[in-house]
């Protein structure tokens, strides 16, 4: 459900400032992104934890996640 994923829990913990029970609520909704990963994959986004991360982040928009993926290749060349 991503409960181990320590990084995660954090960004999410940090989107819902703080609240635990809309993060757990969160948490749990991960698991409805499997075809959002499955796409990122496709594209050449092999990083699971970083997809799951943006996605979190992104409120669940691939779109932007991809937006944010494309940023962070650009600032690691």
């Amino acid at each position: 459900m991503g409960f181990r994923q320590i990084d995660l829990n954090k960004e999410i913990l940090r989107q819902n400032n703080y609240n635990l029970e809309q993060s757990v609520d969160d948490l749990c909704g991960v698991n409805e992104w499997d075809p959002l990963l499955a796409e990122l994959e496709e594209m050449g986004f092999d990083d699971t934890e970083m997809n799951k991360e943006l996605l979190a982040k992104n409120g669940g928009s691939i779109k932007r996640a991809v937006m944010d993926l494309i940023a962070r290749e650009k600032k690691d060349k």
